[in-house]
């Protein structure tokens, strides 16, 4: 009996990390696939931008960056909403575990996907706005 309580505790940290490790990978995962698919799109906008203005078409050109960025704010928002989740559902399963320093971890992992995707978006006005010329 002994020998199967020393076995459990590793047995429980053992998952603790695993569970922890899954979670912040699904997080970079996502910001991951975000930043793709906001690079893709603002090369994509830039280059209609680019084909508008030198035919003339400002305000074509003005509305193509404001669909763009709302777009993405749109993706974002859904990347960051499944972010939360998923973070949301880890440090449930963590606190029950009472992995705190664990949950510490994905918390952050949160907080920096969050920040960044965030910067994502502030990456692609700034592009956006270099080819209007603004």
């Amino acid at each position: 009996m002994l020998a199967v309580a020393a076995v459990m505790p590793g047995t429980a940290r053992a998952d603790a990390e695993s569970t922890a490790a899954r979670c912040v990978g699904k997080i970079q995962q996502t910001v991951d696939r975000s930043g793709f698919v906001v690079a893709d799109r603002t090369t994509e906008t830039v280059q209609l931008i680019n084909r508008l203005l030198n035919v003339g078409r400002v305000e074509a050109a003005i509305a193509a960056g404001r669909a763009c960025v709302q777009e993405t704010r749109q993706d974002l928002r859904l990347a960051a909403n499944y972010i939360d989740d998923v973070a949301n559902e880890c440090l449930r399963k963590l606190v029950r575990m009472e992995e705190y320093q664990l949950a510490r971890r994905v918390d952050y992992a949160r907080n920096a996907a969050i920040d960044e995707l965030g910067s994502m978006l502030d990456r692609q006005e700034w592009a956006l706005s270099d080819a209007l010329g603004n």
